[in-house]
C-alpha cells in the first residue's frame, strides 16, 4: 500500500464487522462488535491489490501477469471505490465497484485480520501481442467478483494482502469472458503483481 493509503487508513474511520454492502460513491460508516479498530474504506480499495497461484488455463484461454498501481482520476476517471492502472498483459483501468466487509478479528498476538468481498471490472486491452500497447488488441470490459484477505498489525500498517477474482462477464472484445486474476500486495512499494487467465 502507498504511504498515501497509509493516511487514508488511519484519517477515515469505518468499525467493523457488521456491515451493510457499500457501492460506488457511498461514505457511511459500518460498525461492528467486539475489538473497534479505525478500518476505513481505502482498506477496501486495497482489495485491487492481492494474489494466489493462477489456476491452470486451457490453450483457448490468455495468461496474463503484470503490475497493478493506485490511478489518479485523470488516468483512469470513471466514478468507483478505488481506480488502478493495469500494465503488462492487461493494459488499462481496474475499478472497485462494491465492497462488503465480511470478517475482521484481532489476535492476542496484535494482528488485525480482514476479508472483504465484492465486485470490480477492468476496462482496456489485452496485450496480445506483448507490444506494451493496444493497437490491434482485443478491448472492452471484464466484470469480476472478488475475495480480499489482509493482514495489519493493530497501528493499521498491512502485513500481507491478498485477492482472488473469478472473471463473470464482459463486453466489447471480453464478451463471455471467463477466467480468474489474482492479485498479491507488494507492501515494499505499494503495488500489486498480479498473474491469472482470460478466456473469451
Amino acid at each position: 500500500m502507498s504511504g498515501q493509503l497509509f493516511r487514508l487508513l488511519r484519517a477515515a474511520s469505518v468499525n467493523l464487522p457488521s456491515t451493510p454492502v457499500m457501492s460506488a460513491g457511498s461514505r457511511a460508516p459500518v460498525r461492528g462488535g467486539g475489538l473497534i479498530l479505525r478500518i476505513p474504506l481505502a482498506v477496501a480499495l486495497a482489495a485491487a491489490s492481492c494474489c494466489l497461484v493462477a489456476a491452470p488455463a486451457s490453450a483457448s484461454e490468455n495468461q496474463v501477469s503484470g503490475i497493478q498501481s493506485t490511478a489518479t482520476a485523470s488516468v483512469c476517471g470513471e466514478p468507483s471505490l478505488g481506480s488502478y492502472t493495469m500494465t503488462g498483459g492487461l493494459i488499462g483501468c481496474w475499478y472497485t465497484d462494491t465492497f462488503n466487509p465480511k470478517k475482521s478479528n484481532a489476535s492476542a498476538s496484535g494482528k488485525y485480520q480482514v476479508i472483504y468481498t465484492g465486485t470490480e471490472h477492468f476496462t482496456g486491452c489485452l496485450d496480445s501481442d506483448r507490444d506494451g500497447g493496444c493497437s490491434g488488441d482485443p478491448t472492452g470490459t471484464f466484470y469480476t467478483t472478488f475475495t480480499f484477505t489482509a493482514q495489519f498489525d493493530l497501528t493499521l500498517t498491512e502485513i500481507r494482502g491478498r485477492c482472488h477474482h473469478p472473471i463473470v462477464s464482459g463486453t466489447g472484445d471480453f464478451a463471455g469472458a471467463t477466467g480468474v486474476i489474482n492479485f498479491k500486495d507488494d507492501i515494499s512499494n505499494g503495488t500489486s503483481p498480479y498473474m491469472g487467465h482470460v478466456g473469451f
